[in-house]
Formats: C-alpha cells, sequence, structure tokens
C-alpha cells in the first residue's frame, strides 16, 4: 500500500545540485516531485534531481518572464490534486511534515500557511520583520493560481486559508557571495516589476527611500536585537531597495523621462 501523500512538491532550481541532493530525498512523504531547472543552470541539476526520482522539465526563466511566470508553468506540470511549494534552499521540519498530513486527512481549507524562519550566515534571524513571517505554500492544485510578477511571485488561492504547525527553515544567505548575487537579482527584477506597472523613480526616491527602509527594519522591527547580522540584514535590504529606484530612474532616463 502506497502510503505516501497525494501532493505534487514543486521546486524551481538553477545551480542547485548541492541542495537538492540533500533536500529531494527528505520528500519521500509526497507522491511526486516536479522539478523546473532553469536552462541556464551551469551544473548537474538536471541530473541530480532526475536520479533522485523527481519528475524534472528544463526551461528559461528569465526570458520568459521571471519567477511567476516559471512557477505557473511548474504548476500546471503537477498531477496530485495537493501541492507544496517549496525553493531549494527551504526545508520542512518535523512538525511541519506530520502537520501537513494532518490537512490533507481533514481537508476543509483550500490552502495553508506555515511559518518560515529565515537564516543569514548559519544563524536564524529572529527581527528585521522576518520573525513570524507566515507563507501560504500548501494549496489544491485547482484552486490555486500563480501571479506573473518577476520576482517575490505570489500564489491565489480560491477557497478558505488556515495555518498550519511547524515551521520551514529557509538557509537563502549561506554565504557572503549568495547575499551578493541575490542583492543585485532582485534589485533588478523589482525595478522591472515596477516598470511594468508604470512606476517611475526620482532623486527622492533615491535620498529616502533606502535609509527609511533600514530604520523600519533596524528600529521598529528591532534588527538591532540581531547584532551584527541584523545590521548587515538591515544595510542589504537597503542597498537592494537604493539599486532598484536606481535601476527605475534609469530606466526612465533612458526613456527621456
Amino acid at each position: 500500500m502506497d502510503e505516501r501523500l497525494p501532493l505534487s512538491v514543486l521546486l524551481l532550481a538553477r545551480d542547485e545540485e548541492r541542495r537538492l541532493a540533500a533536500l529531494i530525498p527528505g520528500l519521500s512523504f509526497a507522491r511526486e516531485v516536479v522539478v523546473v531547472v532553469d536552462s541556464a543552470s551551469r551544473d548537474r541539476t538536471r541530473e541530480v534531481a532526475e536520479r533522485l526520482g523527481a519528475r524534472v522539465f528544463v526551461r528559461p526563466l528569465e526570458e520568459l518572464g521571471g519567477f511567476g511566470p516559471q512557477r505557473a508553468f511548474a504548476l500546471a506540470q503537477c498531477r496530485e490534486p495537493w501541492v507544496l511549494w517549496l525553493d531549494a534552499d527551504e526545508r520542512l521540519e518535523g512538525r511541519a511534515v506530520a502537520a501537513v498530513r494532518r490537512a490533507l486527512a481533514a481537508g476543509g481549507a483550500a490552502g495553508f500557511r506555515v511559518e518560515r524562519r529565515t537564516w543569514f550566515l548559519g544563524r536564524p534571524i529572529r527581527h528585521c520583520g522576518w520573525r513570524g513571517e507566515k507563507v501560504l505554500r500548501l494549496f489544491r492544485r485547482e484552486a490555486a493560481r500563480f501571479d506573473d510578477a518577476p520576482v517575490h511571485e505570489q500564489v491565489s488561492v480560491a477557497g478558505a486559508i488556515a495555518d498550519l504547525d511547524g515551521v520551514i527553515e529557509h538557509h537563502s544567505y549561506a554565504t557572503w557571495e549568495e547575499c551578493r548575487a541575490k542583492l543585485v537579482r532582485y534589485a533588478a527584477a523589482g525595478a522591472e516589476k515596477a516598470r511594468r506597472a508604470g512606476r517611475s523613480a526620482g532623486p527622492l526616491d533615491l535620498a529616502f527611500r533606502p535609509p527609511l527602509r533600514f530604520l523600519r527594519m533596524y528600529v521598529l522591527q528591532l534588527g538591532f536585537l540581531d547584532g551584527a547580522r541584523g545590521v548587515a540584514v538591515c544595510g542589504l535590504a537597503a542597498a537592494q531597495v537604493f539599486l532598484k529606484y536606481a535601476e527605475l530612474w534609469a530606466a526612465g532616463r533612458d526613456r527621456g523621462g
């Protein structure tokens, strides 16, 4: 008797052979794992995922609109009635896996949120606005739809939403190199998202938005309690805001704005 859950785990991956090798074996509670690999991957991401039993699709990310369209494509490949959305740098801890089992057995809601705890350079960040963050990650496949945002995409679910016990451990910033690369990539994607929405930027955005972001995270959201890592997290967030609006300003200037 197959005791696996009627669940598809949805993953996007680029240059993630190491993380997928650690992640996929721990997803044996699900009937299928669907991995959409960015065609720009330079390592053995595809081969590793296939060897571990995942259904793998290779598709370019940025030239087809970014994460939102890529995630929507991945959702369309899922075959089970329930979908769990994870990233390669995330792990469901034990209580969360048990909560997923209970949720699918009970039914009722169409989607479930779970708390995500983000780690930065080897330690969890407990403030900076990251503490207690809940993300919608488990949902009925037929009730879900992803937006077309190039980054920070969201899923909407038709039906009731409930909360799950447990935590998703998010190891997104393991090295300084990863922090720096994500800062530049997310700033560019955020500028593109704002440009699509018809927004523009001027000197006041460049002068005031970055320090305001830092002060909100460091003071109002108690980032100073995270010590040096709190300073770094808030500083990186402010730098990302500056780059985003600088790119948006430059794009408007190039168009004669």
